[in-house]
């Protein structure tokens, strides 16, 4: 039977009572701490039990705390910071992030930087997810990648970059998109587990050209995509971005519209490019009213 949180929490609340007051001449103030840290810990595992998830945090917390200031124990701290988030997360997703976010900073100033991006990669996924945060999401989702990239972690890294591209693309950072894309795109040609790939990130890359109105510059990205990987010129990836990019300079969203229907019916598009798409689409329409 689970012992009763709150008697818990009163025990670990004299524990650290008794060390920090009184004489310490005789010792045993340590032990106290220690006490004291592990009764909050088991205090803060019986709230996660009951799912009191706010009081499981804060007690994670104060022991957290104790590991901080009386035992010089960061490491122990960071641990319990890590628990507080997991429970955080749940009801307090903004006190979630500050504590993971102040045991990533520990793992970072000791050099720990793939535990660190580790951290930061759910740190990300928090803002995306239960905040709704875009904007710090795509942050906190590219230092994940920088840092996955300082520790040699290409492929984490490049799951990353790509992360931050999507979301750029959908806060209208059209150029950080096509950056992050084109680089990863280059980067797989040669590899044999990821060249399969290249022709949706040119594909990706594309669209994101499309949408900056710059129709110059897309054609200058496919002849470029074109030289990259040979083989891209015979893709139906290519040729729906050829056959886009034909439409929008047209003004023809009925071209643009039945060429995307085609490319559909074999290769379904996704929710980002379904987004993106539809951005374009609109600003056709917004270009045919413009001209009548």
């Amino acid at each position: 039977m689970t012992q009763d949180p709150r008697v818990l929490l009163q025990k670990a609340d004299k524990l650290l009572s008794s060390a920090s007051g009184g004489m310490s001449w005789f010792g045993g103030r340590t032990e106290k701490y220690e006490a004291a840290a592990d009764m909050y810990t088991q205090a803060a595992n019986a709230f996660r039990v009951q799912k009191m998830n706010k009081e499981a945090g804060q007690t994670f917390e104060k022991a957290a705390s104790i590991q901080t200031q009386h035992l010089n124990e960061p490491d122990d701290a960071a641990n319990l910071l890590q628990d507080a988030f997991k429970v955080y997360r749940k009801s307090d997703p903004e006190d979630a992030a500050r504590v993971l976010s102040a045991a990533i900073n520990h793992y970072v100033l000791r050099g720990n930087l793939r535990r660190a991006a580790t951290q930061q990669q759910y740190l990300a996924e928090l803002y995306e997810v239960e905040l709704g945060d875009m904007k710090r999401a795509l942050d906190a989702y590219e230092k994940a990648a920088e840092w996955f990239e300082s520790d040699n972690a290409e492929a984490l890294a490049n799951k990353h970059f790509l992360k931050v591209a999507d979301l750029a693309a959908l806060e209208s950072d059209y150029y950080k998109s096509i950056n992050n894309y084109e680089r990863i795109a280059r980067q797989s040609i040669n590899n044999n587990l990821m060249k399969w790939s290249v022709k949706d990130y040119f594909l990706k890359a594309g669209i994101c050209h499309l949408a900056t109105k710059d129709f110059v510059e897309t054609n200058r990205a496919l002849e470029s995509y074109r030289e990259i990987d040979p083989t891209f010129s015979s893709t139906r990836e290519y040729q729906l971005l050829a056959d886009l990019l034909q439409a929008v300079e047209a003004n023809d969203q009925e071209i643009f519209a039945d060429k995307l229907f085609q490319f559909d019916q074999l290769s379904k598009l996704d929710k980002w490019k379904t987004t993106l798409l539809l951005r374009i689409k609109n600003s056709i329409e917004e270009a045919e009213e413009d001209f009548s």
